[in-house]
């Protein structure tokens, strides 16, 4: 089937009318404290797999050592990122790179391998199609050294758009789009900027990683309320951290794994399990 939408002509108006920034001025700090504490954790090469502008980027290479390889598929983005750190990308600490991850891969040495992959705000949920996000997560896996984890968020299909949820029925059933696909707007005042996301379930979220060769280690929420609320207002993050305690994870606005490259022994052919039992939200195993 082909690509419903453009994500890379979206993303490009998406950041060229600036309603990105105005919406997400900065990191999600309890997304940010998970990477943090993995980073601490696991070394100092870190992959920003959808980077943007450099939301997380920023952050880390102003709070951590690391150095950081960033990539994305639009131009107006890693243009953005680019400038924006340029002292960064000059000292070598920041490396942006356009395009998906064959471009990251091809441009490595033959042993260089992350100890930590980023994939942060839906990014992965963007990739049209349920193979593409596959071949993604595999691809992955190969760039990340023995042991080396993967920090993602993806949205919860029970909280998220459910009237395009309805609209989205007859294009599944007419093959357009596959079961939990969507296509949703975000205007701006250059027009309207036309999106895809696919939607998931917390079940096959854990099924997906496991799939493709990665071990749960901790699930949690990215956040309950709505995330451009949360990075937009101090008060709001606050309670947000509160909520994503108490609440149970059915209530996630998006849900949020870390997971880390499973023995070899353990990636062979998928046979879905049982759903599993996660940990507590922010809780490793």
């Amino acid at each position: 089937m082909p690509m419903p939408v453009s994500v890379i002509e979206s993303y490009d108006r998406y950041f060229a009318s600036r309603l990105y920034d105005q919406r997400y001025p900065r990191a999600n700090p309890s997304t940010l404290a998970v990477v943090l504490e993995q980073l601490g954790r696991q070394g100092r090469r870190v992959l920003d797999v959808g980077c943007g502008n450099g939301r997380y980027a920023e952050a880390l290479l102003e709070r951590t050592p690391a150095s950081i390889v960033a990539c994305d598929i639009s131009p107006r983005a890693i243009g953005d990122l680019s400038s924006r750190y340029a002292a960064h990308v000059a000292s070598g600490r920041l490396r942006p790179l356009l395009g998906d991850l064959s471009v990251v891969a091809s441009s490595l040495g033959p042993n260089e391998k992350f100890d930590l992959v980023i994939m942060l705000f839906g990014v992965l949920a963007h990739i049209y199609s349920r193979a593409l996000r596959g071949e993604a997560l595999a691809a992955i896996r190969a760039l990340l050294r023995p042991g080396g984890r993967i920090v993602l968020t993806v949205p919860n299909a029970a909280r998220r758009f459910s009237r395009e949820q309805t609209a989205a029925r007859k294009l599944i059933q007419a093959g357009h789009l596959e079961a939990g696909d969507i296509l949703y707007e975000r205007a701006s005042d250059d027009g309207v900027v036309e999106m895809y996301y696919h939607l998931y379930s917390l079940k096959e979220f854990v099924q997906e990683l496991e799939q493709w060769g990665f071990r749960i280690r901790q699930v949690g929420a990215e956040s309950v309320l709505p995330e451009s609320g949360v990075v937009r207002s101090t008060l709001l993050g606050k309670l947000d951290g509160v909520l994503t305690t108490l609440l149970p994870l059915r209530y996630a606005y998006g849900f949020l794994a870390v997971a880390e490259v499973a023995n070899e022994e353990d990636a062979t052919e998928y046979l879905p399990p049982p759903m599993p039992r996660p940990p507590a939200p922010g809780k490793a195993e």
